[in-house]
């Protein structure tokens, strides 16, 4: 607390309202009763209303992903202000356009302390790439303290020069908000959720179930999962896929993967839902094939439900999981490999229960909701300290 016992005030800014709301579930309530005064930064959206249902109070800033210039000065100006006429203690940014722009605004407008965290990075070509490259690069430059949300995501920061490894830290063992552990939990009622989405979807107790949830998109490796569930599905009419997410309206599959899933019997569609803890519990074996990912949440969701997990050995989702331990890892747009590794399982159910049980015990372990976001207030309190020295 100050010396003049008035409340810390922490800014958490990002581009747009859905981030500023997924991206800190469950965070701000523990922030305010720390006495923290907290302030969220957004664009205007239908998830600034449930922000500030927690309690946060909520500024809204027209920003745009993407190249906008004159957008992007106009952002800069009302930034500037907004800060200048706020006074935070601490300014927390993610996310490409609102870690740019706080940047400087904040750096301008001397905010004594300047926390980024970065949760992936980008896979552009030619003017796009220099252009993000550089909004990263000044937004860990001019941060007081950076953090990445995993250790093979700092090893590719540091290897695209962003920043220099002893300026990038990695929390505990990673992960951009953990889990809730008793959302996450394969208990009665889960169960028998999970039992009747099975029931109501056509699929057996004697059937295995193949699950993915997340942006349906060339990079999160849809179109090796699709093609390896297309050979299986050859030799073994038991196997089913439940597929947990909505297109990417920016970048979308090929016409013919979505007329797959729009007509395969046994490819089971959900859209995003915020229920996604008993559709990962009605699946038997869960696999992200994500080319490149911060950290890959949904990989230690699935394993805190005691699903064994399938994930990429690219950055990020390699740390979500233990290979052999917990899940297998294949290499990253390997269809044979997959299918391999979902085989190995499907035809293995001891060994699906044995890394099942193994995986609930490291997340449990490793990345609990309430230390995962106990570490990020410590570095709040640190920065905070230093500040006022």
């Amino acid at each position: 607390m100050a010396a003049n016992n008035k409340k810390p005030k922490i800014c958490i800014i990002t581009t747009q309202d859905i981030s500023l709301n997924k991206m800190f579930p469950e965070f701000y309530p523990l922030l305010l009763a720390k006495g923290y005064e907290v302030v969220g930064i957004c664009a205007d959206g239908p998830h600034v209303e449930k922000v500030r249902q927690q309690g946060v109070r909520v500024i809204t800033v027209p920003m745009i992903p993407g190249i906008t210039p004159i957008r992007d000065l106009r952002c800069l100006w009302m930034l500037y202000r907004i800060f200048k006429a706020e006074k935070f203690d601490l300014i927390h940014y993610s996310t490409l356009k609102a870690s740019f722009l706080a940047a400087i605004a904040g750096h301008l407008t001397g905010c004594p302390a300047l926390v980024y965290t970065i949760r992936g990075f980008h896979i552009f070509t030619g003017l796009k790439k220099f252009v993000t490259k550089s909004c990263d690069k000044i937004a860990a430059r001019l941060a007081d303290y950076i953090i990445a949300i995993s250790s093979s995501l700092k090893d590719k920061l540091v290897e695209e020069g962003i920043a220099s490894a002893n300026r990038i830290n990695v929390l505990g063992a990673g992960s951009s908000k953990g889990v809730n552990l008793e959302q996450f939990q394969l208990n009665e009622k889960t169960k028998s959720c999970a039992e009747k989405i099975r029931r109501d979807s056509g699929i057996s107790d004697n059937d295995i179930v193949l699950g993915y949830a997340g942006r349906l998109t060339v990079k999160k490796g849809i179109v090796e999962f699709l093609t390896a569930f297309a050979n299986i599905r050859k030799s073994n009419d038991k196997v089913h896929l439940m597929v947990i997410g909505g297109q990417d309206k920016r970048r979308p599959l090929p016409a013919e993967f979505i007329e797959q899933m729009d007509t395969n019997p046994h490819i089971h569609k959900i859209a995003w839902t915020d229920d996604i803890a008993n559709y990962m519990a009605a699946t038997d074996i869960f696999v992200l094939p994500t080319y490149h990912d911060g950290f890959g949440n949904v990989l230690i969701e699935a394993a805190a439900l005691e699903k064994p997990v399938i994930g990429t050995d690219g950055p990020g989702s390699r740390d979500a999981l233990q290979d052999g331990v917990n899940g297998i890892l294949v290499p990253v747009r390997d269809v044979m490999s997959l299918e391999k590794a979902l085989k190995e399982l499907i035809e293995n159910p001891t060994k699906r229960k044995q890394m099942g049980s193994n995986g609930r015990k490291w997340v449990s372990e490793n990345f609990d909701r309430r230390e995962v976001w106990g570490r990020l207030i410590e570095v709040y309190d640190k920065m905070l300290r230093k500040s006022r020295k």
